[in-house]
């Protein structure tokens, strides 16, 4: 890997070091949105997991795939929506 060491101004492709720092900062904040959205995800199947094992149980042979499902389905709705309320939040403050 090949490190390149500018000496200020416009970075890669253009950013200046502030944009680049907001941008590390944001990529952090999008893997944090991550973690947060498999905690929501998690405690939501725990607080509905009788629905779902009665729901999953009209399907006798797939009933755990299902609700593995239901859960992976969760947490990455539950992940975009974090990471897009994060989002607005960043250019809610930028503005």
């Amino acid at each position: 890997m090949l490190f390149l060491i500018h000496s200020g101004g416009a970075g890669p492709r253009g950013r200046t070091p502030d944009t680049a720092m907001r941008d590390a900062t944001l990529g952090r904040g999008h893997y944090a949105c991550g973690v947060l959205g498999l905690g929501a995800a998690l405690l939501a199947m725990f607080l509905a997991y009788s629905v779902l094992v009665a729901v999953a149980s009209l399907v006798p042979l797939l009933s755990t795939t299902a609700i593995a499902f239901v859960g992976i389905v969760t947490w990455v709705v539950l992940w975009l929506v974090f990471d897009a309320a994060l989002i607005w939040l960043n250019q809610q403050a930028a503005a």
